[in-house]
């Protein structure tokens, strides 16, 4: 066996007889490492954040293929905006706006329940629904003056008044929410006296505002022909507003089931709540037509 160190030719043994060297050693080639940095990059070049290095090493022996290693190094996470910005998502959105939202999508489930079927709702309408009943009275109490406003010529509108919109929509519309308030004051002592003593005014307002949906609709229609220039948007404009004064105070009246024997015949009620109501127009119709010829309306 020859020493591939010093030349020697040996006839065995593991050592060199002359320098000593192993053989078994001699066997194997050295070990060649191969070191490669390279930076990898999977979005904007010039992206600095980005700092992941690949290293390669490659062993060569003398027996098989030469195998590949490699090792890779944790990518740092990219640094936050030094002014404290963050994205479109985080962005945190008015809650104000939210709650509009989220009322008006409750008021509009509410509304279109009522129409279909306003008797059923009515019956089933409590107390909690005193905001969207009150929000049914001051549209019904709005579009009445608005179409008077609309169907009235301009000409006439700034010969009555100086300050035709006001004088013409927005008093009138104060009034007829007043108005509407206190035919839902007498629809509750009606039933107070007659079928439920128990009753509750919140309740009472919450019913009167899912009567009146089917009569804002009829509002609505009328405003169309009104705007159209048809005499029919009058017909439909007087429908709305009978029903809602005299039909809803006798519906509600009769919606509650007596509670025990005693108290007030229905139809005495409801004929007490038309006397109240005719009382009220004429002193409210006084009071208006007292402070129209004055020129001072309310005080403004």
């Amino acid at each position: 066996m020859r020493c591939e160190i010093c030349g020697h030719e040996n006839e065995q043994g593991k050592f060199c007889e002359k320098c000593g060297a192993r053989f078994d050693t001699q066997l194997e080639e050295p070990v060649k490492i191969q070191t490669v940095d390279h930076q990898e990059v999977t979005g904007d070049l010039s992206n600095s954040s980005f700092s992941g290095v690949e290293r390669t090493v490659n062993r060569e022996t003398a027996v098989g293929s030469p195998p590949s290693l490699h090792v890779f190094t944790t990518q740092s996470p990219p640094k936050a905006a030094s002014n404290g910005a963050v994205g479109d998502e985080s962005a945190q959105t008015n809650p104000y706006l939210e709650s509009a939202k989220q009322n008006s999508k409750v008021y509009l489930d509410y509304f279109v329940k009522g129409l279909k079927s306003p008797l059923a709702v009515t019956h089933k309408t409590g107390s909690e629904q005193l905001l969207n009943g009150t929000i049914s009275m001051v549209i019904f109490a709005i579009l009445f003056p608005l179409m008077i406003y609309l169907s009235v010529g301009s000409e006439a509108r700034n010969f009555f008044s100086s300050s035709p919109f006001v004088d013409f929509a927005l008093k009138p519309a104060f009034w007829l929410a007043v108005f509407m308030l206190l035919i839902a004051v007498y629809t509750f002592g009606a039933v107070k006296v007659s079928t439920n003593p128990k009753a509750d005014l919140r309740e009472i307002i919450a019913r009167f505002g899912t009567m009146l949906i089917p009569f804002i609709v009829i509002s609505l229609i009328a405003f169309l022909f009104i705007l159209m220039g048809s005499s029919i948007g009058g017909a439909f404009l007087s429908i709305s507003l009978v029903g809602g004064i005299f039909t809803i105070p006798a519906l509600i009246t009769m919606s509650y089931k007596r509670e025990g024997p005693g108290g007030l015949d229905t139809l005495y009620a409801i004929l007490l709540i038309y006397a109240a109501i005719f009382l009220t127009m004429l002193i409210i119709g006084d009071s208006i037509g007292s402070m129209f010829r004055s020129g001072n309306m309310f005080g403004f």
